[in-house]
């Protein structure tokens, strides 16, 4: 008779709630029953409500059977076991229902206010599951999300995303599909349609271009809390372009490619800028001044279409170009000062381990030089200092996948606290150095560019590993 009584309770605060969608209440009950029903078999006299609010991580039922706490641990001997038979992600069908949906995807409980909203933008093509887990890993009403669908894709993965977009309100669809490929071709102009339209939404400040397979390794508060210390400076990784990148006979010239759509506000230094083609990574994090500056007192289209060549990675360049422009003055923008053979401006949004630094780390498999992650990576993951992991596949190891997300839910729903932010470091950073000194001149201020060497020593360093270019 009590327990009959508590179930009533039970049914009376689900009710009261309202925070909640309805598609979990009938979980909520049905979960409670079979606790109350545990406690009576067993004889409890007292129940604890916050066992049955507890949120508990989904798992796939491919990855069912891992424990990612023995796996972050850095359990060898577990980890060997892990690794002679990787979990892969097995094709299945889904219920794309809006409510089936918003039931894998939404938040269990409330979230806390973030001081900004992080809009993605997100190039995609395959692995809609995991694609899904992404969104659920940075899910927040604050957040806005937006997918360009490869041209090429069929129409059951696009049928996907298009259903995401409808069944969530803060997930957007380009409506321009490009046929995009590995060696970048048409990437640039898929994010610029996205950065169009998340301009057209308020409440976020920064956004982070992302690919099909990156995958975020810090939760919705650590990623603002880092991106709070960069107070509007563009995070953008810069090198030099080897030369076989871009066409030498094209003009590079501001006025020629139609840079500024009303050339009587940019000033005549602006107009007759001769860009310098330099090239980062294509993932990077803008702030929201230097997304509205691309979309609207500029044109990128022309020199888009100019960088859109059939050569290697003509994705890498656009960004970088405008970074380091000091004549265009892009909002949080880096300075051409540091454009030398020795010089790598790093970038904290994509972490990368490289073949030329195996050193470093421990990697199962390259591809085109770059480490596909695994279960052995899990705990260096956890305590690095960038926002994004490229790359793990789906197709190799999910159980590395699950893991990450599970370690970001452990820290969103349930205040796991394992790692602690060293916020000093981006701080530090000189593209953050330099844009703060732009905001607020100070003589005292020296520039230091960085170099390989100095960045080796971050490759070196227990704590931080990110993005690297072969020398």
């Amino acid at each position: 008779m009590m327990v009959s009584k508590k179930i009533c309770y039970l049914y009376t605060l689900v009710i009261g709630l309202g925070v909640l969608d309805l598609y979990m209440v009938s979980d909520f009950i049905t979960d409670a029953k079979q606790a109350f029903a545990r406690v009576q078999a067993f004889g409890h006299a007292l129940f604890d409500l916050e066992i049955i609010n507890k949120p508990v991580f989904p798992h796939k039922p491919e990855t069912e059977h891992v424990s990612c706490q023995r796996l972050l641990t850095g359990d060898k001997v577990y980890i060997s076991d892990i690794v002679r038979k990787r979990p892969v992600l097995q094709h299945r069908w889904l219920d794309m229902s809006c409510s089936g949906i918003r039931a894998r995807i939404l938040p269990p409980k409330p979230l806390e206010k973030l001081d900004f909203g992080v809009a993605y933008a997100r190039i995609v093509y395959e692995d809609y599951e995991f694609i899904e887990d992404e969104v659920r890993s940075s899910c927040h009403s604050q957040n806005i999300f937006c997918f360009s669908v490869d041209a090429k894709q069929k129409n059951e993965f696009y049928s996907k995303i298009f259903a995401l977009s409808i069944c969530l309100p803060n997930v957007l669809l380009a409506p321009m599909r490009y046929g995009v490929n590995n060696a970048g071709y048409n990437m640039n102009q898929a994010h610029y349609d996205c950065l169009k339209l998340l301009s057209k939404h308020k409440g976020w400040q920064y956004v982070l271009l992302l690919q099909n397979h990156d995958m975020m390794i810090k939760t919705v508060y650590e990623t603002v809390t880092i991106l709070k210390e960069f107070d509007g400076a563009n995070d953008i990784c810069v090198r030099q372009c080897e030369p076989s990148r871009w066409n030498h006979s094209a003009k590079w010239y501001a006025s020629s490619l139609k840079l500024f759509r009303n050339e009587s506000q940019a000033t005549p230094t602006q107009l007759a800028t001769n860009l310098t083609i330099v090239r980062g990574l294509v993932q990077c994090s803008l702030s929201r001044a230097a997304v509205e500056w691309a979309v609207n007192t500029v044109d990128l289209t022309t020199l888009i279409n100019q960088l859109n060549t059939n050569a290697y990675a003509v994705d890498e360049t656009l960004w970088a170009v405008l970074q380091m422009s000091d004549d265009l003055q892009m909002p949080g923008r880096f300075t051409g000062k540091c454009i030398s053979n020795k010089t790598y401006v790093p970038c904290i949004t994509r972490v990368t381990f490289w073949s030329w630094h195996k050193q470093y780390f421990q990697c199962p498999w390259y591809r085109h030089g770059i480490c596909i992650f695994g279960v052995e990576n899990l705990q260096r993951l956890s305590t690095i200092k960038g926002l994004v992991a490229n790359k793990p596949f789906p197709s190799f190891d999910y159980a590395l996948i699950d893991c990450v997300h599970e370690l970001l839910f452990n820290r969103t729903h349930l205040g796991q606290m394992d790692q602690k932010l060293d916020l000093q470091f981006y701080r530090s950073l000189e593209n953050v150095r330099y844009h703060k000194k732009v905001l607020n001149p100070d003589l005292s201020y020296k520039l230091h560019c960085p170099t390989y060497h100095t960045w080796d020593i971050f490759m070196g360093h227990e704590s931080f590993l990110s993005s690297s270019f072969p020398g």
